[in-house]
């Protein structure tokens, strides 16, 4: 794989998304280049450009177009995130909303937390990634408990390690696959 973009989707003061976001960069084929996406420094306002991203217009903002340079320069992309009230923070989807070409194609591993394992909110980003384009190759809940604490200690399980290592194989191979 050549690039793969970590998305760290939560903006809270006392998220604890940072330790997994190590735990995914640490699982990475050797010789990735990884670019740690965090939402929280990107800090992009609500969407405020002209036209949709769908219209497939030029970006009027410097905002927008930094970011849709960031996205589109990545072979593959994990996005981390928590579950707030069974769905994914604000900062996320506004993340997503601002762009639509740069998500086409793009091959996408979710990785949620919280308790239940994310089971609510993984499926709703599915959803809204498979709406955008993006190849979604796999989703993998950490659930409070079972895989880290409410302070962000992890100890996930084994199925969940090997996953992540399937879900990372699978980024890299549909990465490195020739563009039909």
């Amino acid at each position: 794989m050549t690039k793969l973009g970590i998305i760290l989707s939560s903006a809270s003061p006392n998220r604890i998304g940072g330790g997994i976001a190590d735990w995914v960069r640490d699982a990475a084929p050797a010789g990735t280049d990884i670019d740690l996406i965090d939402l929280r420094e990107v800090a992009l306002p609500a969407f405020d450009e002209t036209f949709s991203p769908k219209a497939e217009q030029p970006r009027t903002t410097p905002h927008a177009t930094a970011w849709a340079e960031r996205i589109d320069a990545l072979d593959a992309v994990v996005i981390l995130t928590p579950q707030y009230n069974g769905s994914y923070p604000g900062a996320l989807k506004n993340a997503i909303d601002y762009l639509f070409a740069e998500w086409s194609g793009l091959p996408t591993l979710l990785v949620g937390y919280g308790w239940g394992a994310a089971n609510e909110v993984l499926p709703v980003l599915e959803t809204l990634m498979t709406r955008v384009g993006a190849d979604v190759v796999g989703s993998i809940g950490l659930g409070f408990r079972e895989d880290l604490s409410v302070e962000g200690e992890l100890f996930v399980t084994e199925a969940k390690v090997a996953a992540l290592a399937s879900g990372l194989a699978t980024l890299e191979e549909k990465a490195l696959a020739p563009v039909a």
